[in-house]
């Protein structure tokens, strides 16, 4: 198949900015694989509609390397995490240089929002040639809308840019032929397996792989089919090993553990991930805080029932947008004033609603303490008579009990 063959360069230990610098042969040459996911899914936070030339929303192409040669880069990457992060430039570059990545060809740009029905949906599909596609779904930009409609996913079985993403994927599915690879980084990555998921079993068919960047999963099952072997063998879930964001709502196992340049939230950025020889460079686990986290989010979570989650989050929210800013930037280019207009805010909160919130907020202190203390309380010790032979300098006693 040409999209699952794990086939490499013999590259140093870097990012995928150092891959895309070096790894110079085009799909037909190296078919497309995990970190070539991960590249198209940093792609679709690019403003197409405000690119030179734009990319129209429906099936006609415009080649990439243009796009990018042409376009003003802070324009292009305005109001995502590319617009701070100190790789973008060196991305861009080795992105126009590329022999890999040049000659591929966008088209069908969609791009929703709304702040009433809280949604922030953005799609882009990558033309790889031979007939190929990758659907990439966009993860969560700064608007505080954007960043809602991930949280809503903590009590909603079905958020507005998951039906969305599935309308998206069969209406490319339809207008194309030939095979399909969906993914997306952050809350693309939940998009991509949910529409992956939930589509007519023809398109089904034509999905050869789907990639879920550090994604957070689902409430409730969205189909049977995730746990059909067909999808497992589909699915290729990465996270980085101190993830957070990527484990919310995951029960499963299957996922792939990366090695992160970064400290704690900062390595669900894309540039941070370690690449080796053509792939991401893995662990066999989680590092221990992202554990501790992930136990004390899931038992928090389950703690409180879906209106009691739905109350704070939404509460929460709306403590924000009194701020009357509509993105983080917004919010964090007037932070003292901002915070002090939540405080403000908070305390006059009627009076059943403040005791919710700081009653809501006190349980997950309480559960991080509990988890703090299961995790350094020394084990009880057990006594029991010394062995001589377990002291004995020969390779074939020493490890007897």
């Amino acid at each position: 198949m040409l999209f699952l063959l794990p086939i490499g360069y013999n590259g140093a230990m870097g990012n995928i900015v150092t891959y895309m610098q070096e790894e110079q042969r085009t799909f037909s040459e190296l078919p497309f694989q995990a970190v070539d996911s991960l590249v198209c899914s940093v792609i679709c936070y690019f403003n197409f509609d405000r690119s030179f030339p734009p990319v129209a929303s429906n099936g006609a192409k415009t080649r990439l390397h243009d796009i990018v040669a042409l376009s003003d880069w802070s324009t292009l990457c305005a109001a995502s995490w590319l617009e701070d992060a100190k790789e973008t430039k060196d991305f861009m570059q080795a992105l126009m240089a590329s022999r890999r990545y040049r000659d591929m060809s966008v088209a069908f740009y969609a791009n929703e929002f709304s702040n009433v029905v809280e949604k922030q949906f953005s799609a882009t599909t990558l033309f790889l040639g031979q007939g190929a596609a990758y659907l990439a779904f966009r993860g969560t930009d700064g608007s505080f809308a954007g960043w809602k409609e991930d949280f809503n996913l903590c009590f909603k079985r079905v958020i507005p840019s998951q039906r969305s993403a599935e309308a998206y994927l069969s209406g490319v599915a339809s207008a194309t032929e030939g095979p399909l690879v969906i993914g997306g980084h952050s809350k693309g990555g939940n998009l991509a397996e949910y529409a992956a998921l939930v589509c007519p079993e023809e398109v089904y068919a034509r999905v050869a792989a789907v990639y879920n960047h550090d994604g957070p999963s689902f409430l409730d099952n969205p189909s049977p089919r995730i746990d059909e072997a067909s999808f497992d063998e589909k699915l290729d879930k990465t996270v980085p090993e101190s993830s957070a964001f990527g484990m919310i709502l995951e029960r499963r196992s299957g996922y792939r553990v990366v090695r992160s340049s970064a400290l704690s939230v900062f390595q669900h950025n894309p540039f941070s991930w370690e690449v080796e020889n053509g792939d991401f460079a893995c662990q066999e686990t989680l590092n221990k805080s992202a554990v501790f986290f992930d136990a004390a989010l899931d038992e928090w979570l389950r703690s409180k029932s879906a209106e009691e989650r739905e109350r704070f989050i939404d509460t929460i929210y709306e403590l924000f947008v009194s701020t009357e800013a509509s993105s983080w930037a917004e919010f964090q280019s007037k932070l003292l004033a901002n915070t002090k207009k939540i405080v403000g805010k908070g305390g006059r909160l009627d009076p059943e609603t403040r005791k919710f919130i700081l009653s809501t907020i006190a349980s997950l202190g309480g559960i991080l303490k509990r988890e703090t203390i299961k995790r350094f309380r020394p084990s009880p010790l057990t006594w029991r008579p010394l062995r001589k032979e377990r002291y004995n300098t020969s390779s074939n006693n020493r490890n007897q009990s």
